[in-house]
């Protein structure tokens, strides 16, 4: 959910996130529609493939990060920068 004071969304990161929610999940390869995870609130470039139960499930982004961990063999800024790396590729790769 975006704030009023949040700055409104450019072409560029519509297109791009659009992009990214038509790949597959990078967690747990769900098709798409996927939602766009947000690494960094606010930049709309650092975002990731990710299906609704690898973002808010109980083992997803916003629960224990079980799949994620699983996923990445890693937690943290590591798992964020390969996550982006993968949704690049499905993307424009």
């Amino acid at each position: 959910m975006r704030t009023k004071n949040a700055r409104p969304i450019t072409p560029a990161e519509s297109e791009h996130m659009a992009a990214v929610k038509g790949v597959p999940c990078v967690i747990c390869d769900a098709p798409p529609p996927s939602l766009a995870h947000h690494v960094n609130q606010g930049d709309h470039f650092t975002t990731v493939a990710v299906c609704e139960l690898c973002h808010v499930g109980k083992g997803g982004i916003h629960g224990d990060q079980s799949r994620w961990r699983l996923r990445y063999r890693i937690g943290g800024t590591v798992a964020e920068l390969r996550a982006i790396n993968d949704t690049l590729r499905r993307v424009y790769g």
